[in-house]
């Protein structure tokens, strides 16, 4: 029966070790219950899983988003990538004794925030491009390539100043930023994501109604979320900052 991991958290003051964590709590997938595994203050989130390969279906996955979304209603969690498997529980120790350092500075950092994001849905360009034939001369084709590169190049240019407008907007309301510029007819995305202290969510929401969108493009407001854009991956999946 291998262990699979979900996040780490503080471990509970006065818990014992590998006893339940608080609710509300999801059970985990396939209906595993989900309990710590304790060292040195910090506590990994776990449930049992045979057979070792939980990455069949989307069922799967939106449990353990939900098992994470339960832990951080009411604390810190650094959530790690789905798909993050040990062996057995002592490997799960080992992780916490090698990297539990660092993954209390990252809840830290991390500490009473949430992240909450802003899709910015670019508009088309007002003229499509059609699809460079070999039919013409070549004037004709190098111009059509010359005109989609410099509506790409404009569309491009609009979606950095609508980020950049938001940046600064609700910057300020945040402890950290992250940006995905987008950009591009495969890309038409731009995102933002902030991490905001809990209570000051809805001074962020407040801040982002007030923003007067471009009719070139859309915005959508996301959130709150466990901090996963602010995590990043280095051991078999697992995510950390």
């Amino acid at each position: 029966m291998s262990c699979l991991l979900y996040g780490i958290v503080r471990a509970p003051a006065g818990a014992s070790a590998g006893g339940a964590p608080p609710p509300p709590l999801a059970p985990g997938v396939a209906g595993a219950p989900v309990r710590l595994i304790e060292h040195r203050g910090l506590g990994a989130a776990v449930s049992a899983i045979d057979p070792p390969d939980p990455t069949s279906g989307v069922e799967p996955l939106l449990t353990y988003a939900k098992v994470i979304e339960a832990l951080h209603v009411d604390r810190t969690v650094l959530p790690m990538r789905y798909g993050c498997l040990f062996r057995e529980e002592a490997e799960v120790v080992e992780l916490l004794r090698a990297r539990g350092d660092h993954y209390a500075a990252v809840l830290r950092e991390l500490e009473g925030c949430v992240e909450m994001g802003v899709r910015v849905l670019l508009a088309p360009p007002s003229s499509p491009c059609r699809p460079a034939t070999c039919c013409g001369s070549g004037r004709a084709y190098l111009a059509e390539r010359a005109a989609r590169y410099a509506r790409e190049e404009e569309a491009a240019r609009a979606g950095a100043a609508v980020v950049a407008r938001l940046r600064g907007a609700l910057g300020g309301l945040a402890r950290r930023t992250r940006t995905d510029p987008g950009g591009g007819a495969d890309r038409p995305v731009a995102s933002l994501d902030f991490l905001v202290e809990r209570g000051a969510v809805e001074s962020f929401r407040r801040a982002f109604r007030r923003i007067q969108g471009p009719a070139s493009a859309r915005l959508l407001l996301t959130g709150p979320w466990p901090p996963y854009s602010f995590v990043t991956s280095e051991r078999d999946g697992d995510r950390h900052g």
